[in-house]
C-alpha cells in the first residue's frame, strides 16, 4: 500500500482468451489469467452463503420441529457435520442424538471444527445438581431464560450442552427462546421499548474465586445489538449476572427496567417458550447470543442427580470448518 499509486493508467492493456497483459508507464509488465479475472470480478462477485445466512425465526412451533443430528454421523461425515453448523446458523438451535454417556463428547466435537473457546469456566464445565449446592447452578432451582457469559466482550458464540445424567422426578427440562423473533415482534410492538433495549447499555459483572484464581468479569451492552443496517445482531440478557448498578442517569432507571420487564414479559409467551427434557446422550446446541436457555426446577435425591456437561465453539471456527467442507465437495478452490 505504500507504493500504490491509484491514479496510475496502463499504456496498454491488451488481451487474449487466456491472460490479460498490461504494460505501466516503467515498462513494467503485469499478466493476470483471463480464468482467475472472471472468479475476481469486483461487481459480480457472489455472497459468501456461510458468511451471509439467511436466519429463521421461530415461536412454540419449533417445540416439534427442532433439526436432530447423530452424533456418531457428525463425527465421521463431512456433509453431516456441515448440515448441523448450517441448522444452527439458520434456527439457532439443534439436537444431537446418541452421544456417550460420559464427559469428553463436547471435546470431540470441538475437534472436530477446530478448538472449543477457552473460558473462566474452562475448555468444557461440569454442572452437577446435588443437596446443599453453593452454586446456583449445581441447585435444583428454575433457571431464567438468559445468555451466557454477557459479562464477556466477546461471548462465546455456539454452546453445547450434553445430558450425561437426567434427574428422574419431574422437572429439569431445558427452555429455550428464539431471541430473534422477540426482537422482530418488539420492533411492531412497541417501537419505544425497541429503541430503549437496542441503544441503553446494561451492566453485567461476574466476580469469583475458582481453582485459587481470582476473576472480576465486567462487561456492559444493550440487551439486544444490531448490525449498522439495522438488522438483528445478537442478545445479551441475564439477570444473575446483572449488576446491581446501571451507568445510566437516575431519571432513566424506570425506562430501562420497565423495558426489560416488557422483554422479560415477550420471552414467556406461550408462543414464544420451548421445553424439552434431555435424554442421557442427548447434547443441546444452540447459538448463544440469540438463542435464550433456561431450566425448570427439579427434585435432587442422594441417589437422583443431573449431569450436564457444557462447552463453546467461536462462529468463526465453524465458518471456516463449513468453508472447508463446501469447497471439498464441489471442488473448489478457495477464494
Amino acid at each position: 500500500m505504500v507504493n500504490l499509486d491509484p491514479d496510475i493508467i496502463p499504456d496498454v492493456a491488451e488481451v487474449d482468451d487466456k491472460t490479460l497483459t498490461i504494460r505501466w508507464p516503467d515498462n513494467h509488465r503485469s499478466q493476470f489469467p483471463v480464468s482467475w479475472l472472471k472468479e475476481m470480478q469486483f461487481s459480480n462477485m457472489s455472497e459468501d452463503p456461510v458468511s451471509t445466512p439467511v436466519r429463521q425465526f421461530w415461536g412454540n412451533e419449533m417445540q416439534h420441529n427442532i433439526p436432530k443430528f447423530s452424533f456418531a454421523d457428525i463425527l465421521h461425515n463431512d456433509k453431516s457435520l456441515h448440515d448441523w453448523i448450517e441448522a444452527l446458523q439458520v434456527h439457532g438451535l439443534a439436537l444431537i442424538k446418541d452421544a456417550p454417556h460420559k464427559e469428553g463428547a463436547i471435546h470431540e466435537i470441538g475437534n472436530r471444527i477446530s478448538i472449543l473457546k477457552t473460558t473462566n469456566h474452562g475448555d468444557t464445565f461440569q454442572v452437577y445438581s446435588k443437596p446443599k449446592a453453593s452454586n446456583l447452578a449445581y441447585t435444583n432451582v428454575e433457571l431464567g431464560l438468559h445468555t451466557d457469559l454477557t459479562y464477556y466482550a466477546y461471548p462465546p458464540n455456539i454452546q453445547l450442552l450434553h445430558c450425561i445424567k437426567q434427574v428422574q422426578s419431574k422437572g429439569g427440562e431445558n427452555q429455550f427462546c428464539d431471541g430473534y423473533k422477540v426482537t422482530e415482534d418488539l420492533r411492531h410492538i412497541d417501537p419505544e421499548v425497541f429503541r430503549i433495549l437496542t441503544t441503553m447499555p446494561i451492566d453485567f459483572r461476574n466476580a469469583r474465586t475458582d481453582s485459587g484464581k481470582v476473576y472480576h468479569m465486567k462487561h456492559r451492552s444493550p440487551t439486544i445489538q444490531l448490525f449498522p443496517d439495522g438488522r438483528f445482531k445478537a442478545i445479551s440478557y441475564s439477570d444473575s449476572n446483572r449488576a446491581p448498578y446501571v451507568q445510566i442517569p437516575v431519571k432513566d432507571v424506570h425506562t430501562i427496567y420497565r423495558a426489560m420487564k416488557m422483554f422479560n414479559t415477550e420471552l414467556y409467551k406461550e408462543e414464544n417458550k420451548i421445553e424439552i427434557k434431555l435424554v442421557e446422550g442427548e447434547i443441546a446446541s444452540f447459538d448463544n447470543q440469540r438463542v435464550l436457555h433456561g431450566r425448570s426446577s427439579f427434585t435432587v435425591t442422594e441417589t437422583s442427580t443431573r449431569h450436564i456437561e457444557g462447552g463453546y465453539i467461536d462462529w468463526d471456527e465453524a465458518c471456516s470448518r463449513m468453508r472447508v467442507i463446501r469447497e471439498k465437495m464441489r471442488n473448489q478452490k478457495p477464494l
